[in-house]
């Protein structure tokens, strides 16, 4: 059976336990799956893993109890349905410190905590970018002023630390620091539940950066139009290329001498017509 500790989409780990019992034993079906658990759909347990179905609490149980999980295992596993499964970021996070509570002496749960703790604050990145050209010779005194809005010293002792230990920056011979090559990715729901943080924080930056920067040092504009779902999607297209192009201006930008944050938004100010 897979290692269950090592997921925290439901959904993925049903449909890599499915593959593997399929391949030890070919007459292994959803049919086989569904009678062992006492479901009375044989197709209900491919409709939970392609999404189209959920889990409700006595059927978490019952494919539990199918599988043959053990009691943490089966507490490990309704925790990550519920995550799987929840409607609103504030449910995920909750779920999230459950399914960490659980799985805290595992090592993916550590990789887990380390992606999320790396966007818990936003100057976490923004810290691992000033310690390349900011010599600072350990005054963290100094390193905390860079910022702008300014964080206390030890604060930024316990970022560069933590940026150590994640691996993101290394310390040179000379006392200096560099970036490694390693980073945190974007894609699983726990990244993205740990973006969807650090987008909000940074969200509250943008807004206070009216007041905290002259225009000179900011470029904040809106726009408000009315546009149709395909439009929507190719100012999505245009949005991601610039972003990409931006991307590359930036890699060929050296060298560096302050820290930007760049954010894009487009959201709804109307409620979303009905599909169908």
């Amino acid at each position: 059976m897979p290692d269950i500790f090592a997921y925290t989409d439901s959904r993925l780990f049903l449909k890599d336990y499915y593959a593997e019992q399929k391949k030890a034993q070919p007459s292994f079906s959803y049919q086989y799956f569904a009678n062992k658990a006492g479901l009375k759909s044989k197709a209900f347990i491919y409709k939970v893993i392609t999404g189209q179905k959920s889990l409700s609490k006595g059927a978490v149980f019952a494919v539990a109890q199918a599988i043959g999980l053990k009691k943490k295992e089966t507490e490990y596993f309704e925790a990550m349905v519920h995550f799987t499964q929840a409607k609103t970021e504030r449910e995920r996070e909750f779920y999230f410190n459950h399914l960490q509570a659980f799985g805290k002496h595992h090592a993916s749960a550590q990789l887990r905590q380390d992606q999320y703790t790396y966007f818990s604050k936003w100057y976490y990145p923004a810290l691992r970018e000033i310690v390349t050209f900011l010599d600072f010779k350990e005054d963290y005194k100094l390193l905390a002023r860079t910022l702008n809005p300014p964080i206390t010293t030890p604060q930024a002792k316990n970022a560069v630390r933590l940026l150590l230990e994640l691996g993101l920056i290394k310390r040179m011979p000379s006392g200096r620091y560099c970036q490694t090559e390693k980073s945190l990715t974007t894609g699983d729901q726990v990244q993205s539940l740990a973006v969807a943080a650090f987008q909000k924080e940074n969200l509250r930056l943008a807004a206070e950066a009216i007041d905290r920067h002259k225009r000179q040092y900011r470029d904040i504009s809106t726009l408000t139009a009315g546009i149709s779902e395909t439009g929507f999607q190719r100012i999505k297209e245009e949005v991601a290329a610039f972003r990409k192009r931006l991307a590359d201006l930036i890699e060929k930008d050296e060298p560096a001498d302050r820290v930007y944050q760049i954010n894009f938004q487009v959201f709804p100010l109307s409620t979303l017509p009905k599909k169908g």
